[in-house]
């Protein structure tokens, strides 16, 4: 399998998709400011639930759920556990990352304890302990423990990586990511990787094609293949994979033969519905239940995967043979098995729904894209700054109708001349920046 990472980043959005050939594996898209895992974030101690052990912060819009044993002075009394009345006060400013969304009204949870990764290490500057990888025997780990100089505050985690290289690289590497840190704390935001950084941990990935600086700056040092487009325009590979992922905000997925499979998410789970559509066999409706069963499960495998669906799934399958239920919760196991996240499978109940979960990592495609039933904001940014990227090797200018709580984003970042008007989200006029002016006299 040739796993390529495709890394597409515009002004106001990053965009990460992997791909075995044309084949799409998985995709995450996101502000380059949106709150997410690895987000560094100021906020004030809100009240403090001692039941809880823990506090709640607030920076005016979000509220975030900060544990006892995350907060700084937990790290600096470990192992004993203060009380969190010793560790929190209520209108403090913390400086905090988020270590997991919050989802379907849950707070997202946050640590005092920030992290900057790097290729060989993982840099804590407060974090007080030097930690080691599973993967590093012990003679490797001593040896490791005296190879960088760190002042009493600061921690660092060694991957497995580390125990291949110089003790100089390993302190290079220390001094990018304190400079890293110190950045990020002055100006109390920030986030701790990129979205390619993020993908090339979690995947073994072959190359990556980009079109971003930064990110390629980040990605060699991880000893990554890297390919940088340098033209105007949208990379081709990105553009290809575009229909790909706009089916993925269907409820609808069709197989062959005319069957389909519906994906409907609610709050508390997600209900998938197998459907025969025009395959119908007039002879042995068994088998052929059985047939269009395995075609789907490999389906909802696939867009489980794709659209980052976690939390409990319903399946409501074709009412097929016994053996052909058993074969479906046997294959079901196989592929939960592949499955980067953990999957739970139960298997059929009395009511013949098959039952599984999956474990949830951040926010799926639909709670990405939508928004009250709505396009949501990243949903029209995305689609606006690609087509913007396309049209400044046409137009001299363009003119853009957004609502006027959007007209603060960075349109000023492209080769072309952006003019913003209120109303519905959609592109009003191209052309040259005279045309563009008297269009707008003209309204």
């Amino acid at each position: 399998m040739q796993v390529k990472l495709i890394y597409e980043r515009t002004p106001s959005i990053e965009r990460a998709m992997l791909v075995d050939g044309e084949r799409l594996l998985e995709v995450e898209e996101r502000f380059v400011d949106q709150l997410s895992v690895g987000t560094i974030v100021e906020a004030a101690i809100e009240r403090i639930h001692p039941s809880l052990g823990a506090a709640f912060l607030t920076d005016g819009e979000t509220t975030y759920f900060l544990p006892i044993a995350e907060t700084l002075r937990a790290l600096a009394s470990y192992p004993e556990v203060p009380a969190i009345g010793q560790a929190a006060v209520v209108g403090e400013k913390r400086l905090v990352q988020v270590t997991k969304e919050g989802i379907n009204g849950k707070h997202h949870k946050v640590t005092e304890n920030i992290r900057f990764g790097g290729r060989y290490l993982v840099y804590f500057p407060f974090g007080r302990r030097q930690l080691f990888s599973r993967k590093l025997d012990l003679v490797t780990q001593d040896r490791l423990s005296k190879a960088l100089d760190l002042t009493e505050e600061e921690g660092v985690l060694f991957r497995t990586e580390a125990g291949q290289v110089a003790p100089e690289a390993l302190q290079e590497e220390l001094n990018r990511l304190r400079n890293r840190s110190i950045v990020v704390i002055e100006q109390r935001f920030g986030q701790d990787e990129l979205l390619c950084e993020q993908f090339v941990r979690r995947h073994a990935v072959e190359s990556v094609l980009l079109n971003d600086k930064e990110g390629q700056t980040r990605l060699e040092r991880l000893d990554v293949p890297v390919k940088r487009h340098i033209g105007k325009g949208r990379m081709p590979e990105a553009k290809r994979l575009d229909g790909a992922i706009e089916k993925l905000e269907s409820r609808a997925v069709w197989l062959d033969g005319g069957a389909f499979v519906l994906i409907e998410q609610v709050e508390t789970m997600t209900v998938i519905d197998v459907n025969s559509g025009k395959n119908v066999a007039v002879k042995d409706k068994g088998r052929a239940a059985d047939t269009i069963n395995e075609a789907a499960l490999y389906s909802i495998v696939e867009q489980l995967r794709l659209r980052n669906i976690g939390g409990m799934v319903i399946i409501d399958f074709l009412r097929g043979s016994k053996e052909g239920q058993t074969r479906l919760l046997k294959k079901m196991k196989e592929l939960g098995a592949r499955d980067p996240r953990r999957v739970e499978v139960y298997g059929f109940t009395r009511m013949g729904l098959f039952e599984l979960s999956r474990e949830r990592t951040g926010r799926s495609i639909q709670d990405r894209m939508f928004h009250a039933g709505k396009p949501s904001k990243l949903a029209i940014f995305s689609q606006f700054e690609r087509s913007l990227l396309d049209l400044n090797d046409q137009y001299e200018a363009v003119v853009l109708s957004l609502p006027n709580k959007w007209h603060d984003a960075s349109w000023h970042g492209f080769d072309i001349e952006v003019h913003l008007v209120e109303g519905e989200p959609e592109f009003v006029f191209y052309g040259t920046s005279e045309e563009c002016q008297n269009f707008l006299s003209r309204r």
